[in-house]
């Protein structure tokens, strides 16, 4: 996993700054080599991996393979196609490109579990000079050990995503590309060790307990409601590199921000209820299998708890767990509720329309565009 976050988050380093008509908007692709090379890299990776693989024994089923290129492609859109210049125009489609990066695409990947492939398809020297010696590294264990942890990903990937839309950082990322640089490469990293972890096919102990991951995905739901509700409804224009750098079709500020709100809001929060039910499938899977390994005698997993035998034992054992299932949904409902009350008790508010000496402050001294 950490060579599939370094391969894939090579391509956010580069960043389209063109300048750009309404006209001309659309048809911006500027296909670049370090963005195109390591794209094509990872690709003929995992295809040399599939050819190498394709008389195992167990053949990865094809929506992997489908998951996998598809999210290596909504990667590649979001750098590469005219989202990128457009994104810098219009606050809306920005947030596209962050749902591009931050959720959809590492989402993909994660589904397609693509390790495995990947390592079998690196060249037999690679894998013995370089992957081995950095696998086994303990201070390269102990550094993505700390990142993988539940607690850190969380908060990684919370953080990605609002530290980048504080109105100073959002703007001076516009109009810098270095800032934008660090921009895509945070998001799209936090959203690969987030996504991975939700989403690994392993169960515990191995992999984290399916009601971690739920609850990773319900805090991830209750950040999106937060952030894009208020910005969704808020009255006053935060970014105003947009206007700096030329808004695209005349669109207004105030109604450019409330639709990347509502970005924020609905779409990134329905792909993390899309993911609620992929463990939850997985959960039910895993459950299938222990309880078939009970009724033949066998013990469980390694490191799991001890398979019951009877049925009060299998009550017993899985009290706890419905238990704890349930409090959360209560617990995630009545956060729900809170929010949309703090967010419609925020709507009543006045509001604080600065003028045009505070906003001409509220942006970043550096306005320099590193081409």
């Amino acid at each position: 996993m950490p060579l599939l976050v370094l391969l894939t988050a090579w391509p956010a380093f580069a960043h389209g700054g063109e300048d750009l008509t309404e006209a001309t908007a659309w048809t911006a692709w500027d296909l670049t080599p370090d963005i195109v090379i390591p794209t094509l890299l990872v690709a003929a990776c995992y295809i040399a991996g599939l050819l190498r693989r394709a008389n195992a024994a167990q053949p990865v089923p094809a929506w992997r393979h489908v998951a996998f290129f598809a999210g290596l492609a909504a990667v590649f859109i979001a750098l590469q196609s005219p989202v990128d210049p457009v994104a810098e125009r219009l606050f809306f489609v920005h947030q596209i490109q962050h749902l591009l990066l931050r959720m959809i695409g590492p989402m993909l990947i994660a589904l397609a579990w693509p390790q495995g492939i990947l390592t079998a398809g690196l060249p037999a020297g690679a894998r013995r000079t370089v992957l081995v010696p950095v696998m086994t590294n303990r201070s390269v264990q102990a550094v993505f050990g700390f990142l993988a942890h539940p607690v850190v990903a969380m908060a990684t990937f919370i953080v990605s995503l609002y530290a980048w839309e504080v109105p100073r950082w959002h703007n001076a990322a516009l109009l810098n590309d270095g800032i934008h640089y660090l921009m895509h490469v945070t998001m799209l990293v936090a959203g690969l060790l987030f996504w991975w972890l939700v989403l690994d096919r392993r169960p515990p102990p191995q992999g984290l307990r399916h009601g971690m991951r739920l609850m990773m995905l319900w805090l991830a739901i209750l950040s999106n409601i937060i952030l894009g509700g208020y910005t969704a409804l808020k009255h006053d224009v935060l970014y105003t590199a947009y206007d700096t750098l030329g808004r695209l079709y005349g669109l207004s500020a105030i109604t450019d921000e409330h639709i990347g709100g509502i970005i924020i809001w609905i779409p990134s929060s329905m792909m993390c209820l899309i993911a609620i039910l992929l463990v939850i499938h997985m959960w039910g899977r895993h459950e299938t299998l222990l309880d078939e390994r009970r009724q033949a005698g066998l013990p469980g997993p390694r490191g799991s708890a001890p398979v019951p035998t009877t049925a009060a034992a299998l009550v017993a054992q899985t009290r706890p767990k419905n238990r704890a299932l349930a409090l959360s949904v209560v617990a995630f409902a009545a956060c729900v509720f809170a929010t949309v009350f703090l967010i419609a008790v925020l709507d009543t508010l006045p509001a604080h329309r600065p003028g045009h000496g505070e906003l001409h402050a509220a942006m970043p001294a550096d306005r320099t565009r590193l081409h």
